[in-house]
């Protein structure tokens, strides 16, 4: 049985690697996800949409650091908005690509800790008994 803990989650998510396996990779190319894992089969995009999730969390790590980033550049080290312009824009267009995979990765990653019975990680719980009333006749 494959290990849920976060530790090793976040560390095949790092590695761009399966979350239920950890042996098979993500992509196979750049920016192409693989459909299903090529070693344990399973699948990555668990329905239509899934890693809308993970846009979001790029997107909320370039607002974070943009913001940072300008208001330490400009207010802190007092450059100008005409002097930034052009490195923050190439930061603002280079690194969502960078960020893609491993966003992904982590999104995939954090659902599998949230429902690591989906992921086939642990076992199903079996079913609660049926209490039964006897029947009046």
């Amino acid at each position: 049985m494959a290990d849920s803990n976060s530790g090793s989650l976040m560390s095949r998510a790092l590695r761009l690697r399966c979350p239920r396996c950890g042996v098979g990779p993500l992509f196979k190319s750049l920016l192409v996800m693989h459909t299903h894992c090529p070693h344990c089969s399973l699948k990555y995009e668990r329905a239509p949409g899934y890693f809308l999730g993970s846009t979001y969390l790029n997107y909320g790590f370039m607002v974070i650091t943009m913001t940072s980033a300008y208001m330490a550049l400009h207010y802190g080290a007092h450059i100008s908005n005409k002097a930034l312009t052009v490195p923050l824009l190439i930061y603002c267009l280079i690194m969502p690509l960078i960020l893609f995979r491993y966003a992904r990765a982590w999104w995939l990653a954090a659902d599998c800790y949230m429902d690591p019975v989906g992921f086939g990680l642990k076992p199903e719980p079996a079913p609660a008994p049926e209490s039964r009333e006897p029947e009046d006749r």
